[in-house]
């Protein structure tokens, strides 16, 4: 069994197997394949498509799945991998999936049975992504939330952020495609369109465990963006490896971007030196429920209102949008001073003009790998 590793004390380590694009090192990854495993807890194992005798094998940081290799959750588990940069694939327990395409112009990946959440910051509607689960596929063309739940005799899709297309992804190609907007929740049975019944408005306050873990992780690759900024200054764009998370965290081609969530990612501390990345109430994670203090409603754990998590952690408070402020899926551009948010909840955000705080300490930077354009980060020391 092959499995790539992050090696933190050689410069750099080239994994190719199997025709796999992968080049990782202590601080950039650089992978033209999605299904690359970024957080396991629990019991995670992969089973290898070209593997002996069936046998699985655990699964860690930095394995990077292969078409028709399966990754499987055991009880009181979850999992993460990277698809397109900026967009992640989380697995619940007693969940299973299998990869069965990790081209990103034609990411394919099949949900066996279980739960996953979809968190898609960036796509390209050229190169959709497509899940096909035990009821039929379903494919992603824009950047959204959507959970997935093969329960027996039929599989439920709530769609919490954007938009997705029943169908496959030359379904979608050729405008044959079933849209299923925010805010819905569908019920697949069956190979056949659903009906009116079918389809149902999605109770934006119901969450479990899942949700829970989902919205901590969502948390916790914002706080490693910015932490690392916070020690390195400016960052390319990509995947980077924070080593006190010990995972790779989003870094935006410009300034800023905003997740389905609602939390920020940044390639410059210039633009979130002011940023809180940890949402503000008394949340008791581990148990998924309220504890004595203020009260965090369940629709922000679960993504459905990602307007109140900006307003709690930005203090610039600009647009609220994920994504670009053009209408395109992608990253954002440069501070504007204007805000505006989506959510339901009460509260607006205030207004502000652009900052001239430089970058901290002026830290140095060393010349290493990265996607394109900056310089790689330093490798000094971390903020506590």
């Amino acid at each position: 069994m092959i499995r790539n590793r992050v090696t933190l004390l050689a410069p750099m380590s080239f994994m190719l197997a199997l025709g796999l694009c992968v080049v990782a090192n202590a601080q950039y990854l650089i992978s033209t394949k999605a299904g690359f495993v970024n957080r396991v807890e629990g019991e995670v194992n992969i089973l290898r498509a070209d593997g002996e005798n069936g046998e699985k094998g655990r699964a860690s940081l930095g394995a990077q799945m292969r078409a028709g290799d399966r990754l499987s959750v055991a009880a009181n588990g979850f999992a993460e991998a990277l698809l397109n940069p900026g967009s992640y694939l989380r697995l619940s327990e007693n969940t299973e999936i299998r990869a069965v395409n990790i081209d990103f112009d034609s990411v394919r990946f099949e949900l066996i049975k279980g739960s996953v959440i979809v968190e898609i910051g960036q796509i390209d509607k050229k190169t959709p992504i497509e899940i096909v689960t035990p009821h039929g596929a379903l494919t992603i063309a824009k950047a959204g939330l959507s959970r997935i739940d093969a329960k027996g005799s039929a599989t439920l899709v709530a769609v919490r952020q954007g938009e997705i297309h029943l169908g496959t992804r030359d379904y979608f190609m050729t405008n044959q495609s079933l849209k299923i907007k925010r805010g819905k929740v569908v019920t697949l049975t069956g190979p056949a369109w659903p009906g009116p019944s079918d389809i149902a408005k999605l109770d934006r306050d119901a969450i479990d465990k899942f949700d829970t873990w989902s919205f901590n992780r969502a948390e916790a690759l914002t706080a490693a963006n910015v932490r690392a900024l916070s020690r390195s200054g400016t960052l390319t764009a990509g995947w980077y490896y924070d080593q006190f998370s010990n995972f790779y965290t989003f870094v935006p081609s410009r300034s800023w971007f905003w997740s389905p969530y609602g939390f920020g990612f940044f390639n410059n501390y210039r633009d979130c030196h002011q940023y809180t990345p940890y949402y503000s109430g008394g949340y008791n994670r581990s148990q998924g429920g309220n504890t004595s203090g203020a009260q965090v409603s369940p629709r922000v754990v679960s993504g459905n209102d990602r307007g109140a998590v900006t307003r709690s952690t930005d203090r610039r408070s600009v647009d609220t949008d994920y994504g670009s402020r053009s209408g395109r899926s992608g990253d954002s551009g440069s501070y504007r001073g204007s805000s505006s948010s989506s959510s339901t909840s009460g509260g607006s955000p205030s207004s502000s003009g652009p900052r001239d705080t430089p970058v901290r300490g002026g830290a140095p930077r060393d010349s290493g790998g990265g996607q394109r354009g900056g310089g790689a980060p330093s490798s000094r020391g971390r903020i506590q």
